[in-house]
């Protein structure tokens, strides 16, 4: 027997690491320092970050401007628990925050997971506050991700995320996706349209009285890789919504601060849901800080009877995350940011539909402003992802890494694409070397496959 104090056997480490990573053994970059819109690794190779790590370092790396404010607040204070403490920091932020939204009310969180759950209760409160606690479901797309935690898997129609976990999870992923590439069997955008709309009417209307809420994606990201929606799509879907008197949600984790050319991606098609998640860009990386924007319609209920937000996490509205993100916002405005992701949007959308004329494993370009989505597929005539799926995302990954770019896999069990999302602060000879660098990667790939053949 060993003696007490002796420590517990270890169990082998294929690659003598004691971090649990997301795939075991796999030898990646150590990564040493960032510059705008390059990311450097111990070796000193330099990487174009052509995704903003998870469509999330919107600012680039290194901004001299967020880092003086997370150093002037850090010597100030960090934490304070809003149970305790009110902040200044919050405060403005909130008040930014809704002033460049147009919704009255923010809720901060740390993460967007964490968000998403956090527009899931205060949707449940506000029914049960109106004396309707039957409500209780929600529906949303069936190709989608809206998060790690359980309510936001069970809103994913992300197969690949959430195997370990079904037992667990709700069926809410009902909707039809609207991703053309795949579903719409040759029917035009307005009878795509059509055909979505009146499925989701379906749905809708089988859950009556236990409906909560819808939601959706303005734009899909993770799975599925810039799905994006035919333009009458969401305004008829936030029509069914209001006639059936339910909240729309829209999930703009990714989409949201700008990145697809309007600071928020329903504003595209005019649409003004009932609330709003927000995450990633909010803190550009630079501190994890998210939030939920929220209709009058809901806080006003809650105040009328609670008075009270059965709601909260330990980090949430922490002063250094709200000074963080409060700089964060300055610097999209006071640099038309926005303006430029619409800008060089365009320019990276053109290079990418020229790549696809010359490289026969892009099927699809799609996507809004600096959040273009790539569809992948081992065969145009047919369609056909990689076998297994999600090969091809991962060969593409690779390929582009060896050529120094950054590429995020967005493949959501059912297809394969990657995202190409470089910061918004990117500049337009950095497009062109983005679209150099994917272009030597997709003829390596090519060339690679061939050789295997």
């Amino acid at each position: 027997m060993r003696p007490a104090t002796s420590p517990p056997r270890t169990a082998m480490r294929p690659d003598g690491s004691r971090l649990i990573k997301f795939y075991f053994g796999e030898e990646l970059p150590f990564v040493s320092h960032g510059r705008g819109v390059f990311v450097y690794d111990t070796d000193g190779r330099r990487y174009l970050d052509g995704c903003s790590g998870a469509v999330t370092a919107n600012l680039g790396h290194a901004d001299p401007q967020i880092l003086r404010t997370m150093s002037e607040q850090a010597e100030r204070i960090t934490f304070a628990h809003r149970g305790s403490f009110h902040s200044e920091q919050s405060e403005r932020l909130a008040d930014r925050l809704g002033g460049m939204t147009g919704y009255p009310y923010v809720f901060l969180c740390n993460s967007g997971s964490e968000a998403v759950e956090t527009a899931l209760r205060l949707t449940l409160q506000y029914w049960r506050e109106r004396g309707e606690p039957e409500r209780s479901r929600f529906v949303s797309h069936a190709v989608s991700y809206h998060g790690a935690t359980l309510g936001g898997l069970s809103l994913s129609g992300h197969p690949q995320r959430r195997w370990v976990a079904e037992a667990l999870l709700h069926g809410f992923n009902e909707l039809t996706p609207p991703y053309a590439y795949r579903f719409a069997e040759g029917r035009d955008d307005d009878e795509f349209t059509a055909f979505l709309i009146e499925r989701a009417a379906r749905v809708l209307d089988a859950h009556g009285p236990t409906l909560a809420g819808v939601v959706v994606e303005p734009v899909g990201g993770a799975a599925g890789g810039a799905i994006t929606p035919p333009d009458g799509y969401l305004p008829a879907l936030a029509a069914l919504c209001r006639e059936r008197g339910v909240p729309l949600i829209a999930d703009e984790i990714m989409t949201g601060m700008g990145r697809t050319g309007t600071m928020l991606a329903a504003q595209h098609w005019d649409v003004h849901p009932d609330m709003v998640v927000l995450g990633k860009g909010m803190g550009a990386g630079y501190a994890p800080v998210s939030a939920v924007l929220v209709g009058e319609h809901f806080v006003d209920t809650i105040a009328a009877g609670t008075a009270a937000v059965t709601n909260g996490h330990t980090y949430g509205g922490n002063p250094l995350g709200s000074a963080v993100a409060l700089a964060v916002l300055e610097a999209v405005e006071s640099r038309d940011l926005v303006t430029n992701a619409a800008a060089r949007g365009k320019q990276l959308r053109a290079g990418l539909e020229e790549l696809a004329e010359r490289q026969e494993v892009i099927g699809e370009v799609r996507g809004l402003g600096l959040l273009q989505g790539l569809e992948l597929v081992a065969d145009r005539a047919t369609r056909s992802p990689g076998d297994p799926v999600g090969s091809l995302t991962r060969a593409v990954v690779l390929a582009a890494r060896d050529q120094g770019l950054l590429v995020y896999p967005a493949t959501g069990g059912i297809n394969d694409a990657v995202l190409i999302a470089p910061p918004l602060t990117t500049t337009p000879e950095e497009i062109d070397l983005l679209l150099e660098l994917l272009d030597a990667a997709l003829t390596a790939l090519d060339r690679n496959a061939g050789s295997a053949a």
